[in-house]
């Protein structure tokens, strides 16, 4: 969790959370907000205290956004459409955009979309024409900012991913959830290099 107001140079006692400025200090240079766990987290927590306002996730991660921009990070903005959203998945995203980008600095942000009704084992990934027609909507919305597909670029799907003019790089998926269930980092080289090609 990122603490959203300006600290300063006082890193404090916020044990278990990240400041930007202190992530900053440290050496980090960019930051993943508001991957689909993330907001399901948010999400549930927000539930627990009795709000219905489901617009406020995304009034956090603007916050957060805007707190890891002015401590000199770059940002990749997750955004994504559930199962439940889908048959209104432009309003979905555009809000996500509208209220999570608002009054930031977008020359320092990328977007990610990620298809969180095709995310996890035994779920079937968008097509080419899905994701194509998806990320030529957030550019439209975004006035051309870069979008990466978030969904798992893997060594299956990285020659249609780099297929598509429109995007600009993906995620790279290094976790198996079935068969030999794990972490492989040393596949990300060869992931790499088939998108590359």
């Amino acid at each position: 969790m990122w603490i959203i107001e300006d600290i300063g140079k006082n890193f404090g006692a916020f044990t278990s959370n990240r400041p930007a400025t202190a992530m900053k200090a440290m050496g980090v240079t960019s930051t993943i907000i508001g991957h689909c766990e993330e907001r399901n987290d948010k999400s549930e927590l927000i539930k627990l205290a009795g709000s219905e306002d489901i617009n406020l996730v995304n009034k956090i991660l603007n916050k957060e956004i805007k707190a890891a921009i002015d401590s000199g990070m770059e940002v990749l903005y997750c955004i994504g459409e559930k199962a439940e959203e889908q048959d209104r998945w432009q309003d979905v995203l555009a809000e996500q955009l509208k209220i999570g980008l608002k009054d930031v600095d977008v020359s320092k942000v990328t977007i990610a979309y990620e298809p969180v009704w095709a995310i996890g084992p035994g779920k079937t990934p968008p097509d080419k024409d899905y994701i194509q027609k998806v990320v030529r909507f957030i550019k439209e919305v975004t006035d051309g900012l870069a979008v990466v597909y978030g969904g798992g670029l893997k060594e299956d799907n990285a020659n249609m991913l780099q297929s598509i003019p429109e995007v600009d790089g993906g995620l790279i998926a290094l976790t198996r959830f079935s068969g030999d269930i794990g972490f492989y980092p040393e596949e990300f080289e060869n992931i790499a290099k088939q998108y590359l090609l």
